[in-house]
Formats: C-alpha cells, sequence, structure tokens
C-alpha cells in the first residue's frame, strides 16, 4: 500500500524546479507504467521520481521521467532527467529498470530558505 512521507533535496540536479533545502511530499509504493490496480500507480513522462539504483543502495535521487520504453523489454524501462543540464541522470546511467522507482513526487511542502 502506497504511503506519503517528505523527501530534503540535497543537491541542485533538479534545479531550477526543486534546490536544495526543499521538502517534496512523495508517495511511496509500488510503480506500473501500464496501468493502475489497488497495488500500483501509474508512472508517467514528466513525472518526477524518487529512485534508488542497485549499484549505489541507499542513496536517493530525485529525476525526471523522460522516456518510457515498455516494447520488446521483458520489464519497462525508463529514461530520467535531472532538470538542471548538468546534473547526473541517465545520460550517464542509461536506461533504468522501473523496479528503481521507489516514490512519486507529488508536490513541494516547503521551499529552501534563501541566505
Amino acid at each position: 500500500m502506497a504511503k506519503h512521507a517528505t523527501v530534503l533535496v540535497e543537491g541542485n540536479s533538479m534545479a531550477p524546479t526543486y534546490n536544495a533545502g526543499d521538502w517534496l511530499m512523495a508517495r511511496w509504493g509500488d510503480y506500473s507504467v501500464t496501468g493502475f490496480s489497488i497495488f500500483r500507480n501509474r508512472i508517467r513522462v514528466g513525472d518526477a521520481v524518487v529512485l534508488e539504483r542497485a549499484e549505489q543502495p541507499g542513496i536517493l535521487y530525485v529525476k525526471r521521467v523522460s522516456e518510457i520504453q515498455i516494447a520488446g523489454h521483458d520489464y519497462p524501462k525508463l529514461f530520467v532527467t535531472s532538470d538542471n543540464p548538468d546534473g547526473t541522470d541517465s545520460r550517464t546511467w542509461g536506461w533504468l529498470p522501473l523496479h528503481y522507482v521507489k516514490a512519486r513526487i507529488e508536490f513541494r511542502v516547503r521551499q529552501a530558505k534563501k541566505s
């Protein structure tokens, strides 16, 4: 079952949309790209997601889904990008399996204070 929890942004890979110090509300759960069921929520191109790569367990990233590949694969794959063109994303990592997605960003709870 999906649950909501806040995420603190560290770094500026999603700037200018989300900046270091912003708090985001994320919906955690299992995700699908092809439909909706009781236990799965749909991910669409343009969604900001929280993902965890198998190569770096315990490190969470906020990225935007740019493309979804379904045809010709056993499992859907996602191409994710940073809103900041200098951020690290699928341009470096390549296509990522859908199960790397841990949550979808719903909205910003609190914007970082400007100093």
